[in-house]
């Protein structure tokens, strides 16, 4: 990834977080188009696409998905050594960031008659919407690292964003969240992983006198 593209899209990270931010500081108008987004999609339930969207936050939920990269990353040290592990410490860093700007911004969650789920916690930013963005995208860096395959990566990279859409839409589908949330939860993960690793698409050097074949 060009380094302009990179600087570009951590400044345009921080930007949406700073907005969703300000918003949810200074209670400003945006804050009703969250509410009213949570109210239609609790007004308009489905039994099977219910049962769907609580699987998929299941299955998502942040411990499960420390606990996937930690067995990644210690299959990945026993085969390839710890060099090939250091992808993934982007997990465990994005979810202790997310833990401190919930205690910073103490956003309650969306109340409703019938909740479909109930959490105790704060609410921005979504902690499902960081944990699946840096552990997808670490997956993503780690398909880039060990195949040039362009077939390969742009099939990694579809995977990674269907299934962050799909997490951030099962926590607003279900109440769990407002869409800033888990906007400001992408945002969020996508900076953290913009900040960890280099460009992907940087050449090989090849040592000097070596003829290239």
């Amino acid at each position: 990834m060009p380094q302009r593209l990179r600087v570009a899209l951590a400044l345009f990270c921080i930007a949406v977080f700073a907005l969703l931010a300000l918003q949810v500081r200074l209670h400003g108008p945006m804050l009703e188009l969250d509410q009213a987004a949570s109210h239609w999609f609790a007004a308009h339930r489905d039994a099977a696409l219910t049962r769907a969207m609580l699987l998929v936050s299941s299955v998502h939920q942040t411990g499960k998905l420390l606990a996937f990269s930690a067995l990644l990353a210690a299959a990945l040290a026993l085969r390839r050594g710890l060099a090939a592990a250091r992808p993934l410490l982007v997990v465990p860093l994005g979810m202790l960031l997310n833990l401190g700007l919930k205690d910073l911004f103490q956003r309650t969650r969306p109340v409703f008659q019938d909740p479909l789920v109930q959490i105790a916690t704060y609410s921005f930013p979504s902690g499902h919407a960081v944990a699946s963005t840096v552990f997808y995208g670490a997956l993503c860096v780690l398909v880039f690292a060990h195949t040039r395959s362009r077939a390969a990566r742009a099939a990694a990279c579809a995977v990674a964003v269907t299934m962050v859409l799909l997490v951030c839409f099962s926590r607003v589908y279900l109440g769990a969240h407002f869409p800033g949330d888990v906007l400001a939860g992408v945002a969020v993960g996508t900076l953290c992983l913009l900040l960890s690793f280099r460009p992907w698409s940087r050449p090989a050097r090849r040592a000097p006198g070596l003829p290239s074949r």
